[in-house]
């Protein structure tokens, strides 16, 4: 019986690695903003309380990249966090930030994630603002052009925030998703390690 050639277990070698690939490509997750990024320069929320942020249902998935949001301010760092949602207020953190945001209006704030949670297509989310004294009523957050309503939220903690204006446009933020290179399916690698064991064999006996 003639046996395959090696080069032909190692071309099925390389056609079920890349074949079973599952790519991940970037994609948005959540966004508000306008077209060329835009949202409404003239309109911000501002508050006196420990606590500002906003909620959203995010409408892809994927391994969070980075955070595009409308912020000014003149005292830099701002800490900034993303949490769970619990009962419609803040759950568990995923991931917090002390960012430089910039100190002209109408420039969007982008902060890079460096653990990159996993965010699902239709759970809900919260994008907090946490403020020193300093702070309050010195970080302006701009509102989107999208008509996505939502106002802002407001507290001295996080347990305890109010819903501001709920009829007025939620502060502009964009999530995006990150790429990766192709993750082969688990199931390939026990495949891939059969194949090798068989291409050492017909080594041995051509």
């Amino acid at each position: 019986m003639k046996l395959p050639s090696r080069a032909i277990v190692l071309n099925a070698i390389v056609t079920l690695v890349f074949g079973v690939a599952s790519p991940c490509l970037a994609g948005s997750i959540y966004s508000n903003l306008g077209p060329g990024d835009s949202f409404i320069i003239n309109r911000d929320f501002e508050t006196n309380f420990d606590f500002m942020a906003t909620t959203f249902v995010a409408t892809g998935g994927g391994v969070l990249g980075d955070i595009r949001t409308s912020l000014f301010s003149l005292d830099s760092p701002v800490d900034l966090g993303l949490y769970t949602d619990s009962g419609d207020k803040p759950g568990a953190l995923l991931e917090s930030w002390s960012a430089t945001v910039p100190g002209f209006p109408g420039i969007l704030t982008t902060i890079t994630s460096v653990q990159n949670p996993l965010l699902a297509a239709g759970a809900q989310y919260w994008f907090v603002i946490a403020l020193t004294d300093a702070q309050r009523n010195k970080v302006a957050w701009y509102q989107n052009n999208q008509g996505v309503a939502g106002g802002v939220w407001a507290g001295p903690s996080l347990d305890h925030m109010l819903e501001f204006e709920p009829d007025s446009p939620a502060p502009a933020i964009e999530l995006d998703s990150t790429s990766s290179a192709p993750v082969p399916e688990p199931t390939s690698g026990v495949l891939v390690g059969t194949l090798l064991l068989f291409a050492t064999h017909l080594r041995r006996i051509t």
